[in-house]
């Protein structure tokens, strides 16, 4: 019996390193996701969309497009939960905005003058699959579109850095990993961005119960 205290103590020691190697496991093993803009200065545009009347007060709504790199630098395979812009308004405060689908954009896009069909970040299309999983080294990538609509004070609108709106890309996998990204968005005519990306002006932001 009196071996007992030293069994007891023996099993103890080995249960915390036991535990401390499994951390460390999954530590080593878990995803690790990277997210980053593809060609910044090409591929991060805002534009103008046609205004509607809420309370009586005509709104004022910008349409944002980012073209997105997600990489997976762990090692365990994960999918990607959500990958929402925040935009940065005059008022210093950050708004929220989820992507809207949108068909998969192409035509000549970006300074190359190349005719491109993208990949719209997560969803299906004609020529993607939208898959969000991301193998261990492995990456995705797609554009995805925001739209921001504000009434009232100028103070709500975007504010602008070097004449470019100000926004931060935060992605999150299932797992509650995260990365953000900082995003400078240059303002380009809603016409360019309807050359490829036909009746974009027609989609809107899905109903609220408000």
């Amino acid at each position: 019996m009196e071996y007992k205290p030293f069994l007891d103590l023996a099993a103890l020691i080995l249960g915390i390193v036991n535990g401390f190697f499994l951390l460390k496991f999954y530590f080593r093993d878990k995803a690790r996701i990277s997210a980053k803009a593809v060609w910044p200065e090409f591929y991060q545009w805002y534009f103008k969309l046609p205004p509607r009347i809420y309370k009586g007060t005509k709104t004022r709504k910008y349409g944002f497009l980012t073209y997105l790199d997600v990489s997976n630098k762990g090692l365990r395979d994960v999918s990607l939960e959500s990958w929402n812009l925040y935009l940065r308004t005059k008022l210093k405060k950050w708004i929220k905005l989820p992507p809207i689908s949108i068909p998969e954009p192409q035509g000549d896009i970006g300074a190359s003058g190349n005719v491109k069909i993208i990949s719209v970040l997560g969803q299906k299309g004609l020529f993607h699959e939208g898959s969000t999983m991301i193998k261990s080294g492995g990456s995705i990538s797609g554009m995805s579109y925001y739209i921001a609509e504000f009434y009232g004070g100028g103070g709500w609108d975007p504010l602008m850095k070097e004449n470019k709106a100000v926004g931060r890309i935060i992605v999150r996998d299932i797992f509650g990993n995260s990365s953000k990204v900082n995003v400078l968005f240059t303002k380009i005519s809603l016409e360019r961005v309807k050359r490829i990306i036909e009746n974009i002006d027609k989609i809107d932001l899905p109903p609220t119960d408000n």
